[in-house]
């Protein structure tokens, strides 16, 4: 509130707007921005719960998917038509390009290649000799049929693949989207990278040669666990048949958390070293549990590595072209004048 004093305006004190320049307004919406945080939370508290009392376990992608646009609808309510925007605009199309995918993965293994055993055996012994770490690991930790709290946490590793990739999507869409977008485009070349590989080169897991008596006994921890825990997994009508058993190399289940601490290299030591533990852990899971051999998960990192790198060269030229482009916008000079249109104005009348 504002009066005259001496004929100069004057604030009253009890009116002065707050320290910090907010508003009543931008208060208010960061009361709701709270509230909607709060709700998604006990969203997803709510879940946890669901899934302790039933054992059922959301690992399908599509049902994933309609469980996390549930979700940002909660915290987006304050703002529905960006999330009705998102859902068309961002989300469709990845989670479309992500279904095809995983049904061409389904087939690629019908293109008349066989599948490669040997390789990837011969490989593992030439880096870590024999036994290969698989059956190391499996030797010297698991005694079934028990279960040990490292099996456990294994276990949990690896189902963080099945929803990990969409949630840090849905995640950085709300609180940091121009990341989301880096984060969308770098998954899906990843996986073209690897559904290429997966057609040219089908390749078994560790489990699989084992039952062919290729090496050792080697156990499917993965599938004792959902005994141990009494869980399963929600079936879905869509990816029901959509398996690929020889698509081992590279593993994207490494490549995906590696491109993760990637993607927040630039955020300091805190977050590589998380990402970059969480990595470790799942390539770590991956030999323990039989599903991938020790250098099927190197060259997932080494996939991860180099897609990274491409498209990160890729956008530092194209941020280069835009700032060459903007520089004379900033700078007030006269933007150049092409060869061809310069020909044709110096023909038609003389320039000063």
């Amino acid at each position: 509130m504002e009066t005259e004093l001496n004929g100069q305006r004057a604030v009253v004190a009890g009116s002065a707007a707050p320290s910090d320049g907010s508003t009543p307004e931008r208060a208010e919406s960061r009361r709701a921005r709270r509230l909607l945080l709060g709700a998604g939370i006990l969203y997803v508290v709510a879940t946890a719960v669901a899934v302790a009392a039933f054992g059922q376990l959301l690992l399908s992608r599509d049902i994933v998917f309609v469980w996390l646009m549930g979700g940002l609808l909660i915290v987006s309510l304050n703002n529905p038509r960006r999330w009705v925007r998102g859902v068309i605009v961002d989300w469709l199309p990845f989670i479309l390009f992500l279904f095809a995918y995983d049904y061409a993965r389904s087939i690629a293994d019908s293109t008349g290649i066989g599948a490669h055993y040997h390789p990837q055996i011969d490989v593992d012994k030439f880096l870590f000799g024999s036994p290969i770490p698989t059956i190391f690991l499996q030797h010297h930790l698991y005694h079934p049929p028990h279960a040990e709290v490292w099996d456990y946490a294994a276990w949990g590793v690896y189902l963080t693949h099945f929803f990990g990739t969409l949630t840090l999507a849905a995640i950085l869409w709300r609180f940091a989207y121009p990341l989301f977008k880096k984060w969308r485009t770098l998954v899906i070349w990843l996986s073209t990278a690897g559904f290429a590989t997966y057609v040219l080169f089908p390749a078994a897991p560790p489990w699989l040669a084992a039952q062919r008596n290729l090496i050792g006994h080697i156990e499917k921890i993965k599938d004792q666990m959902f005994s141990h825990t009494g869980t399963k997994a929600i079936t879905s009508a869509i990816e029901n048949n959509w398996v690929d058993k020889v698509a081992a190399v590279p593993s994207l289940h490494a490549a995906f958390p590696l491109m993760m601490m990637l993607l927040f290299w630039h955020r300091g030591w805190k977050w590589r070293v998380g990402f970059g533990a969480y990595a470790f852990a799942m390539g770590l899971t991956l030999v323990y549990t039989g599903e991938h051999y020790a250098s099927d998960v190197l060259l997932g990192y080494i996939y991860a590595g180099v897609t990274y790198a491409l498209v990160s060269l890729y956008w530092r030229r194209k941020a280069a072209r835009q700032a060459r482009a903007a520089a004379p916008e900033r700078t007030g000079a006269p933007a150049p004048v092409p060869a061809a249109a310069a020909a044709e104005v110096s023909a038609s009348e003389p320039v000063a």
